[in-house]
């Protein structure tokens, strides 16, 4: 009919108003999209033309030789042969936590090899004198290179003009490198790696925003929540640090188990490290619990086992916390200091490694009650140093503590109190705790970790020598 072919036909432009050619079309239609983007176009096409009136042949050249330099650079990192991983190292910039210290070992182990190019990526790429340096002196070798680009002095514009609109690009700088593997050793990568694509590998230390949400942060459930999904399923290839974090990226719906490989943790941070002397105030025979005081840890469930425990044995020793107060804290604050106000409990905070390393070596017991747990570093550095361990009955604890522990779910104070009591009376036991945690923990090495971790990297970029299949003991 009439109507359905004025209906098929495209419409005309206003009348007395020329239809636009297609490539002004598509410059219209992109600045709308990008308004930023046309900002800065309009902006350069404005100032081009009084920076080439001030151009100086002779007094330019530093500026020519820079870029020269710039590109032979970028050619050469393009023209690397060995497998080249992008990483993530923001962690360095703040106090190193757990995974901070795991990222630091793996780089630290992998450092001297001669057939991977490690490339480091901090907080940003480009160099200013307001740029703060690491928290830690970055781990140097064959392998390591840190990505930084120093902006000279003598350009044609000032270095304060140059290193904001670096600052702007530097997803394309990083982009430029090629690097054939990018890693995340926190669930994902920043916002700079938007444009790289080489194959993404990226650590799961745990999924507690699905196993115990009540325990996060609002905001940090929020952030993970809409941040983690699609980080893992873009993900190329994943490490899990337990194969109980595996099986639930499989029962979370997250990733298939063929795609994820566990790569447990070394002997932790306090292998290297010789103990000292106990902190002051700290009494002869002690029980010891370590870890952020917070909802996760089950520390209400630890006072209310050892309030059982000395009121059924006369020589129950005190117990020490060690470690900050975390979040949601109120409760856990009154009960800690309702227990210190009877004698019994001492909280030492923050302590230096010597001395947490001193800490566990002395410790007639060692309590490890937590809800949840990606890996249980504590459960480890309490086998490493010789103490008698009892854990919760979760997945993770039994993987890594095994036969080295007594366990007890984390829901029933009575029963914790129970197997504390029988570890602190039968010395005999304690001592084949002992003994059993030492020969678990032995089979531990950050070697072993940074050698499975660079054969996931060559999987993900699909060069030989890969990790076992997914399935193989990582023990």
């Amino acid at each position: 009919s009439a109507s359905a072919m004025t209906a098929e036909q495209p419409s005309a432009p206003p009348r007395g108003e020329p239809e636009r050619p297609f490539g002004e079309r598509v410059k219209r239609a992109l600045a709308r999209r990008f308004p930023r983007t046309r900002r800065g176009y309009n902006w350069l096409r404005a100032k081009l033309p009084h920076w080439a009136g001030r151009l100086r042949p002779r007094a330019d050249l530093p500026t020519l030789s820079c870029l020269v330099a710039t590109a032979s650079i970028l050619a050469r990192r393009r023209r690397e042969k060995r497998l080249t991983v992008a990483v993530d190292v923001t962690a360095f910039w703040e106090p190193l936590t757990g995974i901070g210290w795991y990222l630091y070992r793996l780089l630290e182990h992998l450092a001297d090899r001669d057939d991977v190019r490690l490339r480091l990526y901090g907080p940003t790429v480009v160099a200013s004198p307001d740029l703060e340096p690491p928290r830690v002196e970055l781990p140097a070798g064959p392998a390591v290179e840190r990505v930084l680009w120093e902006v000279p002095d003598d350009l044609v514009l000032p270095k304060g003009r140059i290193i904001p609109v670096l600052r702007r690009l530097e997803p394309l700088l990083i982009a430029l490198d090629g690097n054939r593997v990018l890693f995340a050793p926190n669930y994902f990568l920043p916002r700079r790696f938007t444009f790289a694509r080489g194959a993404r590998v990226a650590t799961v230390h745990d999924l507690g925003l699905r196993a115990v949400p009540d325990t996060l942060r609002a905001e940090t459930l929020r952030d993970l929540e809409s941040k983690l999904g699609p980080a893992l399923f873009d993900a190329d290839r994943l490490i899990s640090v337990s194969g109980a974090v595996r099986d639930e990226l499989a029962a979370f719906g997250y990733a298939h188990p063929a795609r994820v490989t566990v790569v447990h943790h070394g002997p932790g941070q306090l292998a290297r490290v010789e103990p000292g002397r106990l902190p002051d105030g700290v009494p002869e025979r002690y029980g010891l619990h370590v870890g952020t005081l917070e909802p996760r840890k089950n520390v209400l469930g630890l006072l209310a086992a050892w309030r059982r425990l000395r009121r059924d044995l006369a020589a129950a020793p005190p117990l020490v916390l060690c470690g900050r107060y975390g979040w949601k804290t109120a409760e856990i604050r009154a009960a800690v200091e309702a227990a210190a106000a009877e004698g019994w409990l001492h909280h030492l905070g923050y302590v230096a490694e010597e001395e947490l390393a001193a800490l566990y070596r002395g410790a007639a017991v060692v309590v490890f009650p937590s809800l949840y747990e990606g890996f249980g570093l504590p459960a480890v550095e309490a086998q490493w140093a010789g103490a008698p361990l009892v854990c919760s009955d979760i997945p993770v604890l039994r993987e890594v503590a095994e036969d080295g522990a007594l366990f007890a779910p984390p829901d029933r104070p009575a029963l914790l109190a129970a197997r504390i009591a029988t570890v602190l009376t039968d010395p005999e036991l304690a001592g084949r705790l002992v003994a059993r945690g030492r020969a678990r923990v032995a089979k531990l090495s950050w070697q072993a970790s940074a050698e499975r971790t660079l054969g996931v990297f060559r999987q993900a970029a699909g060069v030989a020598g890969g990790p076992p299949a997914a399935g193989a003991a990582p023990w």
